[in-house]
């Protein structure tokens, strides 16, 4: 038997304006991870990921490295930290009143509203996981949780987030004996209602986020080690200094441009390219058996890029850094849009091998070819695009140079460029296989090669002036009053927008300007005109109000026009409907 249901359903349209971009090419930016949606379950290989602290050889206290995996669906933000830790200690007798951050800990710090105060506020958050949050006893007694009360931390605050959190190690031959030890790794979830929060919050959302690690690597009363934490300006007091967590992956749309010229940089072609590995390698020799303090892999004619949830295997988790110089592209140019290039030629053991998704991240400068150590490599920056690389196998090698892999680095090189610097950044993996190494070719392999060597592949061209015009309400009734609200790009050169008023339209009202001279309206031909010469993407917008003068049902169209000083021209219309009838369509679901 087949029911059917009626369902009327009323559709508003709405244009959007220009969504704006944080602010480039500037020093002291922050720090920012993005954390991808997941629909069900949290694929790991996938999270957004950052890393930070460093790796002290054993023997005596010294400091940590932890990779941060962030992620979240529709129940829970999650945080999944992994840390190297020669020396693994926790509090026996842990009660609810112990100080956890005398042994091995991780605090999260989520600022909700992303205001950046100067004290915590309510919408700040702090969770704290001990390192003992498996077969400990009491789990509750290994946690902590505070929210900001204006002042500081109330950490008589109780929040809902246990459920899913734990904590683990890899030890040998066991905890709180001063023996050589792997780590440890923590996942912390965070459920929506701990925040107040209903759903996650909006693709595209920031907020706040700060990461301190504790750590001990010898019985008390000695041995505490002054904690790691993330971003380096981080002060868990004060949310203005930590870090940013934005929702969903990175969007990132250039400036309309005409396409002019394209550069390629590669080493022995065109430009400076300097790359060098770090970590463990092909063989991995890093971590315990290397030295992440000196060794170096500057000169190698290969890149290595690996991750796995195991922390025992720290010693084959490896970095690849590299800068290309950008001087061989023109000044004064926008970038369309840049690709880089790499050639995988192998991998670890290819019969169990995975492929990997690698993250293309910005770093600071400062670090030098032959000098890059474990130790010393820069931060990220920002996760910006990631790309997923296969196994090669026997069968389908395809030998010298190897299979080639793309990144989008568009943002990237827009940021560097409008910086007056090179393009650095970082490639790294949030894999959690085991033999996930990938083996990628450098800028030191031979003139044989060459053509396997990173390339960076550069559009660039003049910006054009850009224009969009909105009306709101979109179904006004005659004789109500519309908005109209034009936003424009400038390019650098004097530009003019002529706007000509519809007829069934009245004068326009106040005229509100952002960014740029005021505009001049002629009663005679009904035209609104604006002139000026603003800054390549520098944004200007006009608001007036206007009166409808006609009735309806009918549509009103206005169409606004932007010409700059070659005569390139960028229009938009704006259309509202008069006394609109509002139509409901049935929606016919089938039962059966």
């Amino acid at each position: 038997m087949r029911k059917l249901a009626l369902i009327f359903l009323s559709v508003v349209l709405a244009m959007p304006l220009y969504a704006q971009s944080k602010a480039v090419g500037q020093e002291g930016a922050i720090r920012r991870v993005h954390a991808p949606y997941f629909d069900r379950d949290i694929r790991w290989a996938e999270a957004g990921l950052f890393w930070f602290g460093r790796v002290d050889p054993p023997g005596s206290p010294g400091q940590n490295y932890a990779d941060v995996r962030v992620a979240y669906n529709a129940e829970e933000l999650v945080i999944y930290v992994n840390v190297e830790d020669y020396y693994i200690w926790y509090d026996t007798e842990a009660t609810p009143t112990s100080d956890l951050t005398q042994y091995d800990a991780v605090a999260i710090y989520l600022d909700t509203a992303y205001d950046r105060t100067v004290f915590p506020q309510p919408d700040d958050y702090f969770f704290l996981s001990d390192l003992c949050l498996y077969g400990c006893g009491d789990r509750s007694n290994y946690r902590q949780e505070a929210r900001g009360m204006g002042t500081g931390w109330d950490s008589a605050w109780q929040g809902t987030w246990t459920d899913g959190t734990w904590a683990s190690w890899f030890v040998n031959p066991g905890p709180n004996d001063n023996q050589w030890d792997y780590g440890w790794w923590t996942y912390i979830h965070i459920p929506w209602s701990t925040l107040g929060l209903s759903n996650p919050p909006p693709q595209g959302t920031l907020w706040g986020l700060g990461v301190r690690l504790y750590d001990r690597d010898a019985q008390p009363p000695a041995g505490s080690v002054a904690p790691e934490y993330w971003p380096e300006t981080f002060n868990e007091g004060s949310p203005s200094t930590w870090g940013e967590l934005a929702f969903g992956l990175t969007v990132y749309t250039p400036l309309s441009a005409l396409v002019q010229g394209t550069t390629i940089i590669r080493h022995g072609l065109t430009g400076t390219v300097e790359d060098a590995w770090v970590g463990g390698g092909g063989n991995c020799t890093g971590g315990h058996e290397g030295d992440p303090e000196r060794d170096n892999y500057g000169g190698d004619t290969s890149l290595y890029v690996e991750n796995q949830s195991l922390i025992a295997d720290f010693t084959c988790f490896s970095k690849s850094y590299l800068r290309f110089s950008l001087d061989a592209i023109p000044p004064n140019k926008t970038i369309i849009s840049a690709t880089l290039t790499l050639h995988h030629w192998g991998n670890a053991n290819w019969r169990e091998a995975q492929p990997s998704l690698i993250w293309l991240l910005t770093v600071d400068e400062g670090w030098e070819e032959y000098t890059l150590t474990w130790n010393n490599a820069p931060l990220a920056r920002e996760n910006l695009t990631a790309t997923w690389v296969q196994v090669i196998t026997p069968e389908n090698n395809p030998g010298w140079p190897g299979v080639a892999y793309c990144w989008d680095a568009t943002q990237a090189v827009v940021e560097a460029y409008a910086a007056g610097k090179p393009l650095s950044i970082a490639l790294y993996t949030a894999d959690t296989n085991f033999h996930s190494s990938k083996y990628l070719t450098s800028s030191d392999t031979g003139d044989w090669n060459a053509a396997g060597r990173p390339t960076l592949t550069v559009v660039w061209g003049e910006t054009l002036a850009t224009l969009r015009k909105e009306a709101q309400p979109v179904a006004p009734a005659g004789g109500q009053v519309v908005t109209y609200t034009l936003a424009l790009l400038g390019n650098g050169q004097a530009i003019t927008l002529t706007d000509n008023l519809p007829s069934q339209v009245g004068a326009p009202g106040p005229i509100q300007v952002s960014g740029g001279a005021q505009p001049t309206y002629d009663a005679g031909a009904h035209r609104l005109t604006w002139h000026g010469s603003p800054g390549v993407g520098q944004p200007v917008t006009i608001t007036f109000p206007i009166t409808v003068e006609v009735s309806g049902p009918q549509a009103v169209f206005n169409t606004a026009i932007l010409t700059d000083a070659e005569g390139t021209v960028s229009t938009s219309m704006a259309v509202f409907i008069v006394d609109a009838r509002q139509l409901h369509l049935p929606l016919v679901l089938r039962n059966w």
